[in-house]
Order: structure tokens, then sequence, then C-alpha cells
């Protein structure tokens, strides 16, 4: 196995080098054309004697990004995207954390960095602005062949649900059995066009933008998700696999004509894809092979499940090949077949650590163990089922309280648009179960309807004590309802 993302890329560039690797509206690049770029951009970097260092990219999705990416991997260097909608005070904490020697952005965003040296080049995607990338990539040759080796990946950032992101240091080695895993379960014999309209600096889309690289497909890059856009490019363009998270999914249905043919295959995940949801998509999207798979940033692929061949309700799955799964209690005891305990995980996918804090890696690692945060079962036929994870745990009367298995409950209401459970203090119950509900429509159901609906699925005290309307939710960039953001909204409201 070439265990080096870029130069599996190259070797595309010589077995292909007319076919379309990068399309982004009018504009396309070759193979042969990519792979001069990326050996353009690693020779600035050489010529600037950059080595295995950091270089930082701020920027929406687009054709110099990726260039400017696979360049800096190509060079023995480290990429660290960063996040457009991040604030400024986050942007700044990022880059001090990691020092880059150069920062590539674009001109909206340069207001968001607070320079503390001057000395670090900043260069812009702008043809405008003549010290901008487009000059400074036109005055270098491809080199020759870059002969230059760094284990190290790249370094991304959780995007901050819960408070401060935190970089995750990911390998070659990583990505490379990835593209395996997920090749063979999602049984991918036509990669020809691959899609994944979220932004780059999350692992869903950056990671189906390196896989059809590295497989030698067309990538067609979407700046920012418009679901009535993305089905019109897979209309136009036969055999699409398309990346997504479940909410892109709930909006594109809004605007899909039910039975057309629009993709070869629909991969979700980012967050639970409800029973209701993958219902509808079966009638919307029938002629789609349908996945859902279940992984985070630090492990990468976990388990997943074909939406149409198994019937496993609320089931995450089954584990990818190559992961071990362990479930273990408090005390690292593996626990029997259908108890909930804290999920571990092995695999040769999992990140390396967590950039600049030992102590923070050293936590999730136990015995060579990863420890997800994650409370799950697995079922006598090996079948993964999340419970909740350990962070929005609710303790509610002595009792634990899984949020996201009370929203998923919750989700089988049909006017319910979207809906989050956390615990709000109480003198009494310690946390008192409480869920906020978007509606969708003119229909509000009362506490009590909201308590009889979940008895039928959930011990009584795991039902809503509370409910909250709210007209919208915060997300995070990534299509996750923004957790931390919605308690710390719903904090100032209630005081």
């Amino acid at each position: 196995m070439n265990l080096n993302i870029v130069k599996a890329i190259l070797e595309c560039g010589k077995h292909q080098p007319d076919k379309i690797a990068l399309v982004h509206n009018e504009n396309s690049l070759s193979y042969s054309e990519l792979v001069t770029r990326i050996k353009k951009v690693a020779h600035g970097f050489k010529q600037k004697g950059f080595h295995h260092d950091k270089i930082a990219i701020l920027s929406t999705n687009r054709i110099e990004f990726v260039e400017v990416f696979l360049g800096i991997i190509y060079a023995g260097c480290v990429p660290i995207p960063l996040d457009p909608k991040w604030s400024q005070s986050e942007v700044n904490t990022i880059l001090q954390q990691c020092d880059p020697r150069m920062i590539f952005t674009e001109e909206a965003y340069t207001r968001n960095l607070r320079m503390s040296d001057n000395e670090i080049p900043l260069l812009t995607f702008s043809h405008e602005e003549t010290c901008s990338y487009a000059g400074w990539i036109d005055s270098l040759n491809p080199a020759a062949e870059v002969d230059e080796t760094n284990e190290l990946l790249f370094i991304a950032f959780t995007s901050g649900t819960t408070g401060v992101p935190k970089g995750y240091m990911r390998t070659h080695l990583s990505w490379m059995k990835s593209f395996e895993a997920t090749s063979e379960a999602f049984e991918f014999h036509n990669m020809e066009h691959i899609m994944a309209p979220g932004p780059f600096v999350h692992s869903l889309s950056l990671f189906a933008l390196m896989q059809s690289l590295v497989s030698g497909a067309t990538f067609h890059i979407v700046e920012h998700f418009h679901a009535k856009k993305v089905l019109e490019l897979c209309e136009n363009i036969p055999g699409m696999i398309l990346f997504v998270v479940p909410t892109m999914i709930e909006s594109m249905m809004r605007e899909a004509i039910p039975g057309r043919a629009y993709m070869q295959a629909l991969i979700s995940s980012g967050g639970k894809w409800s029973e209701g949801s993958k219902k509808r998509s079966m009638e919307v999207f029938g002629g789609a092979k349908m996945y859902e798979f279940y992984g985070s940033s630090e492990a990468s692929y976990i388990s997943y499940i074909d939406v149409y061949a198994e019937n496993k309700p609320n089931s995450v799955g089954k584990p990818f090949r190559g992961v071990e799964i362990s479930i273990r209690d408090e005390h690292f005891k593996e626990l029997p077949v259908g108890e909930i305990g804290q999920l571990y995980i092995r695999s040769e996918m999992m990140f390396s650590g967590y950039y600049g804090l030992p102590d923070e890696t050293a936590n999730v690692f136990r015995d060579g163990w990863l420890m997800l945060g994650d409370y799950v079962s697995i079922d006598e036929n090996g079948y993964l089922h999340l419970a909740g994870r350990a962070k929005n745990m609710i303790v509610s009367g002595g009792l634990n309280v899984f949020a996201e298995e009370v929203e998923s409950v919750m989700q089988l209401i049909p006017a319910i648009e979207e809906v989050m459970v956390f615990g709000q203090p109480d003198d009494y119950w310690g946390e008192q179960v409480t869920a906020l509900i978007q509606w969708s429509g003119e229909e509000h159901l009362s506490l009590k309807e909201i308590k009889e609906h979940c008895r039928r699925y959930l011990a009584s005290y795991k039902a809503p004590k509370q409910l909250i309307t709210v007209d919208q939710f915060i997300y995070t960039s990534s299509g996750k309802i923004a957790r931390h953001e919605m308690k710390e909204y719903m904090r100032r409201v209630m005081l």
C-alpha cells in the first residue's frame, strides 16, 4: 500500500492525465493540471526552507484549497484547515496554539486575523492582489518529485459543540486504511463522480474529497450547501455518490421530486439519521443505495448500516472491517451482550492524539483502546445500539438518562421538526429532563401528549418534564445542533 496520499494522487496523474479531478462551477482541473499545481505549491515551500512546518488554510470550499492542502502535504509540511465560521477569537486562539509558518486565506477573512508576528507570510485567494496566491503560484516552477515524508497528514479541529475546539492529528496510514474500509463496506464499484457539499474543514467532506482523488474519480466542489443546486448537479451527472449529514437530507427531500433518479449512493453521517427520515428517503430517493455510518474525528470509521438491507431500527450497524469493539463499565470491565456501557475501539484508522494536549490524549486512551465517550450496547447479532454521549447524559433522580435516546423517540412525532434534550438544574430531581422543540407546523402537542408518546418506548423517568418551544436552533458549521450554545442561550433567556 502506498502510505502517502499525495503520491497516490500523483499516480492518478500519470495513468489518467486528462481525466477531470476537480470541478467548481465553470472551473475544472484535470489530474495532470492538479499534479502540476501540487508540485508548484510544494516547490514554493521548499524554496522558503520549510520542513515539517505547520501551514494554516482559512477558506471556503474552492479548487485553491485543494491544491494548497495537497501541496503542503507533498512538501512534508502539515496543513491546518480553519473554519471560516469561527469567531475572530477562536481563529486567533488556534493560530497562537499552532504557530503556523504561513497562512492562506480569502480576502474576506483577513479581518479575522490578528497578526502578532508580521513576518508570517499571508497569501489570499484573489486575482486582484499583487501578493495574492495566484501571483505566487504563477511565479513557481513545478519541481521534480519531492522526496519528503511526514507521518503526520494534517491537524484539524473539532467543531466545538461543547466549547473550545481541540486539534486532532491524523496520519497517512489512518486515512489510507479508512479508504479501504469504506470502499469495501459501501461497495464503491463505480467511483466516477463524488460530492460532499459540507465544508472541507470538517472530516466528512475532507475525507470524501481525498478518497475521490486517491481513487481517480471526479470531485464536484460545492462552496455552500444549497439543496436545489445539489439536486440539480446530481440529476445532470449520472452515478453521483453523495456524502451528507442528516440535515442536508431533510432539505433535499423538500426540493426533490419523488422517484426521480438523482444519485447512485447516499451516505449519511455527522448526526443520527432518524428512522422517519430514512423511510421518507427511501420513498424520495428510491433508486439510490443508502448507508449510514457512525464515526468521529478521533476514531474515523466505527460502524455502518445498509439502510435497505438491514431492518435494525435505531442501530448504528456493525463495525467496519478492522475495527475491534469493546463495551466496558466504569471499572474497565467488559460487559456482556445487551448491557449498556462505555464504547472502546481499536483500529488502524484511529487518530494519533490531540495536538499540544498530552494529558487530554492520555485521558482517551487506555491499554491501546480509544474511549469514545459514547454509551452503547451490542446485540446478539453484532449490531451496535447508541444510547448516548457521556457528555450529554442527564442524571435525574439518581437515574441516568441519555439525551439522544429521548430525542430519537421524540423525532418519531410528525409535529416535531427538530428536538434537543438536556438537563435543567432542579432542586428536587438534580437535573430535570427538558426538551427544546421546533415544531414542524401549527400543531403543538402538550407535555401530557409528549409523555404518553415517550412512555410507549421509554421508562417513565426518561420522559421530558418540561417542554420549551424555540423558533430555530443554532447549528455548528457541520450541520449538528450546537448544544453548548443552545444551553447557554436558554440559560440567558430563563434568567
